[in-house]
C-alpha cells in the first residue's frame, strides 16, 4: 500500500494498534543537506505493510504516536540513520528498538551485514537493490520503486522471527539488548557540538595554540551555518580554507577574499561574520587557548596484546562470531593499558553488559596469570588453568 491521504494514513495506523512488533524503515537522501530529507517511511506489522509518502502528507502524526508508543517494538535493519531521522520528527527517542543487523553479528552470521544478506540468510530469499540510488524526494515514484521500499519491511518481520529464535537458543537475547541501548539516549542524537568540529579537521594540531583558537571558533561559525542553511558544512568552506584563514589571519574582507578556496559570493554574504570570528579568537586570553589533550602514547609489554588478541580469537571460535564483535585491536589495547597502568579497569567498556562474561573477566584472569595457553597436539591454541 502506497498511502498519500490522511484518511490512508488514519486507517493503516488503525490496523497498526493490534500489532505488537513493527518493522520500519526509511529512504531519504543527504547528499547535500546538514538534515536528511524523508522521502519515505515503511512500516509493517501483522495485518501488512504500507509506504507512507512525507512529502505528500502534511500531518504525520497518527503514524509518530504509533512510533512513540512504548508497549511497541520497533525493528530496524542498521537503525542508526533511521532513528535520526525518525527522533527528530518525533521529538523524542522511541524505545524499544531491535536492530538485526546487531542482532546477526551476535548469532554469528557477520558483522555489518547487509539487508539483501540477511534475508538470503534468515529466509533463503534473494531480492533485488536495483533502486539504491534512487532520489526518494523526486516526484512522482515509479510502482517499481514502491515494491522495492515495502520489501525493506516487508521481510523484515519474518527475518526478525527468524533471528529471534536464533537468539534464544543461544540465550543471548540480553546482548542484543545491550548493544541497543544506545538507541535509548537522546543524547545519541543531539547535534555535535559545533566548539568540538575543529576536532574533526585533518591537521589542525599543526597550528600554533592562538591559530588553533580561531580554526575553533570559525569551525563553529561553520556548523552553525551550516545547520541554519541545512547545507553540508563543506560548501560553505572546506576545511583546508578554514585551515589558512586561521593561519593567515585576515584582518578584514579585502585580506579574507584573497585566502585560496574561499568564493568570493561567500565573502559577500559571509565576510563580516568570518572576519569577527577571527578577532573574537584571536583576542582570546592566553588561560582559555584549546589545549591538546595528552596522547596516551603508552605502549603495553611487548606480546601482551598479541596474547590477548589470541584469546578473543579462541573466544570468538567458540562463540561462533567474529573476534572484533568481541574486541577490536582499540578495545585490546586500551584494556591492556589500564591494566598495566594500574587504573581502575572496572569500567572498561570489556567489562560491561554481556562482553564482562564472555570476553573480559577471562582477559582479566589471564593477565592476572590465572589462566594461560597452549598450543596441543593439533596446533589449536587452548585455555588451560593454571594452579
Amino acid at each position: 500500500m502506497y498511502i498519500t491521504s490522511a484518511d490512508q494514513l488514519k486507517e493503516f495506523c488503525d490496523s497498526l494498534k493490534s500489532s505488537d512488533v513493527l518493522a520500519v524503515d526509511t529512504e531519504f537522501v543527504r547528499e547535500k543537506t546538514y538534515f536528511h530529507r524523508i522521502g519515505l517511511i515503511q512500516v509493517a506489522g501483522k495485518k501488512g505493510c504500507a509506504a507512507i509518502d512525507p512529502i505528500l502528507l502534511n500531518d504525520l502524526t497518527p503514524l509518530l504516536e504509533i512510533l512513540k508508543d512504548f508497549r511497541k517494538l520497533k525493528v530496524f535493519h542498521a537503525a542508526r540513520q533511521d532513528l535520526e531521522i525518525l527522533v527528530r520528527l518525533c521529538g523524542q527517542v522511541i524505545p524499544p528498538i531491535f536492530d538485526t543487523q546487531v542482532a546477526a553479528a551476535l548469532v554469528g552470521w557477520g558483522s555489518q551485514i547487509s539487508f539483501a544478506k540477511l534475508i538470503q540468510k534468515a529466509l533463503g530469499k534473494r531480492i533485488h537493490k536495483s533502486e539504491t540510488y534512487t532520489d526518494w524526494c523526486r516526484r512522482p515514484l515509479s510502482e517499481n520503486q514502491i515494491i522495492y521500499a515495502l520489501d525493506d519491511v516487508r521481510y523484515l518481520l519474518p527475518a526478525y522471527e527468524k533471528i529471534l529464535g536464533r537468539l534464544k537458543q543461544l540465550k543471548r537475547e540480553s546482548w542484543v539488548a545491550g548493544e541497543v541501548k544506545i538507541w535509548e539516549d537522546p543524547a545519541t542524537f543531539s547535534l555535535p557540538d559545533p566548539q568540538t568540529r575543529f576536532l574533526k579537521i585533518k591537521s589542525y594540531k599543526s597550528l600554533k595554540p592562538r591559530n588553533m583558537a580561531v580554526l575553533k571558533e570559525l569551525a563553529a561559525w561553520r556548523e552553525n551555518v551550516a545547520i541554519s542553511r541545512d547545507c553540508l558544512a563543506k560548501f560553505i568552506l572546506r576545511d583546508e580554507t578554514l585551515l589558512e584563514i586561521a593561519r593567515k589571519i585576515p584582518k578584514d574582507t579585502r585580506q579574507l577574499s584573497t585566502v585560496r578556496g574561499i568564493h568570493h559570493k561567500e565573502v559577500e554574504k559571509s565576510g563580516t561574520a568570518i572576519i569577527n570570528s577571527v578577532k573574537k579568537a584571536f583576542e582570546t586570553l592566553e588561560d582559555e587557548l584549546p589545549q591538546l589533550s595528552e596522547s596516551n602514547g603508552y605502549s603495553t609489554t611487548r606480546g601482551v596484546e598479541e596474547l590477548l588478541s589470541a584469546f578473543v580469537q579462541i573466544r570468538s571460535e567458540e562463540l561462533k562470531i567474529e573476534p572484533s564483535i568481541l574486541a577490536d585491536r582499540k578495545s585490546i589495547h586500551c584494556f591492556a593499558t589500564h591494566f598495566e597502568q594500574k587504573k581502575d579497569i572496572s569500567a572498561n567498556f570489556l567489562l560491561q553488559g554481556w562482553r564482562k562474561e564472555c570476553i573480559g573477566e577471562p582477559m582479566l584472569r589471564l593477565l592476572k596469570g590465572e589462566i594461560g595457553l597452549k598450543i596441543n597436539q593439533s596446533g589449536q591454541v587452548m585455555v588451560i588453568p593454571i594452579e
